[in-house]
């Protein structure tokens, strides 16, 4: 499935932290993105309880039931600029789903459970390099 654009869906705590990160390696929301792809088929990714409590999760629907305070394209921004165009697979590195890649055919980015460096946290952490358990 070849992407075609990033989109945030935030609570208003989110909105703010994240002005001025479009061209940060790295960021944290505590709600959930989606993902589109050309087909017009949509993936949203988040922290959820299963297979372990805040781990990282996928699904076609929403994770939150209610509607996001706001509502950003994240296309452009540095940590997803080089995976639109490309095919992306969804690749767990552990078992219990703290990271998980979205891998394209020339680079990734890392989806994983942690704030500020703690693991295991309710809390959506993207960044484009890998993050190391643990660290």
């Amino acid at each position: 499935m070849k992407l075609k654009r990033v989109i945030y869906e935030l609570f208003e705590i989110d909105f703010g932290s994240l002005k001025g990160q479009s061209d940060s390696e790295s960021h944290e929301i505590d709600r959930e993105i989606y993902l589109e792809f050309e087909t017009g088929e949509k993936f949203y990714f988040s922290w959820c309880n299963e297979p372990v409590q805040c781990c990282i999760g996928f699904k076609p629907e929403r994770f939150n039931e209610n509607e996001p305070d706001h509502v950003i394209e994240a296309t452009s921004w540095k940590v997803w600029r080089e995976l639109i165009g490309q095919d992306i697979s969804f690749v767990f590195i552990d078992e219990s789903h703290q990271v998980l890649e979205l891998k394209g055919q020339s680079s990734s980015t890392y989806l994983s459970s942690q704030e500020n460096g703690s693991w295991v946290a309710d809390v959506l952490h993207i960044s484009i390099s890998l993050p190391v358990i643990g660290n």
